[in-house]
C-alpha cells in the first residue's frame, strides 16, 4: 500500500516536470491555487462527508488549463460509529474553458484521481483502501475586479464511480495567476 503512495506521487512529480519543461509559456500561465474541499463519500448504506485542504499548481494556455491538485484531510467524519477520513488524495486534471471572454469562466473538467480512503469502526482496527479512476466534472471561476489575477474558485469534481461507492468532491476556493 505504501509503495503504491510513493509510486503514485513518483508519478505525478514526473509527469508535472515533463509539463513545465514542454510547455514554452509556462511561466506566463503558471498559478496556484487553495481550497477547502468537501469530499462525500456516498455507499449504498450512507455517506459520509470528511473536510479536506487542497492545494493545486498547473498552468493555463488559452482556454486549456493542466492542473496537479493534492487534498489533505482536515476533519473526519462519521456514520452510525463508523468514522471515514480521506487522508491523502491527488488528482491530475485538465479543465477547458467554454467561455473565455466572461469575467465568469465556465470550466470543463476531465482527469484521473486516487482517493486513499481510511475507516475504522469500534474496537476494529482501522482499514485503508485506495481508490483510483476517472474524474469528472465542472467549475466556475470569476477574477476580482481589483485584482485579476486573483480568481474566486467553485469546483463539482466527482473522483470516483464504483459499483456501490461514488466519491464526490465540492470545492471552493482561490487561484493566483502568476
Amino acid at each position: 500500500m505504501v509503495l503504491q503512495v510513493m509510486t503514485f506521487k513518483y508519478r505525478l512529480k514526473h509527469l508535472l516536470l515533463l509539463i513545465v519543461f514542454v510547455s514554452p509559456v509556462v511561466n506566463a500561465g503558471a498559478y496556484m491555487g487553495v481550497a477547502t474541499s468537501l469530499v462525500n463519500i456516498k455507499t449504498d448504506n450512507g455517506s459520509t462527508s470528511p473536510l479536506l485542504a487542497d492545494i493545486s499548481l498547473g498552468y493555463a494556455m488559452d482556454v486549456h488549463k493542466f492542473e496537479l491538485v493534492l487534498m489533505s484531510s482536515v476533519s473526519d467524519d462519521n456514520l452510525n460509529q463508523l468514522v471515514t477520513d480521506i487522508p491523502l488524495a491527488g488528482s491530475l486534471l485538465y479543465r477547458f474553458t467554454t467561455t473565455p471572454r466572461s469575467l465568469l469562466h465556465l470550466d470543463l473538467i476531465l482527469g484521473y484521481s486516487q482517493v486513499e480512503v481510511e475507516s475504522s469502526y469500534v474496537q476494529v482496527p482501522t482499514s485503508t483502501q485506495t481508490f483510483r479512476g476517472i474524474s469528472f466534472g465542472v467549475g466556475l471561476e470569476e477574477a476580482l475586479k481589483s485584482i485579476p489575477q486573483l480568481k474566486f474558485r467553485l469546483d463539482f469534481i466527482q473522483l470516483y464511480r464504483g459499483d456501490q461507492l461514488k466519491i464526490n468532491s465540492f470545492n471552493v476556493g482561490f487561484r493566483y495567476e502568476f
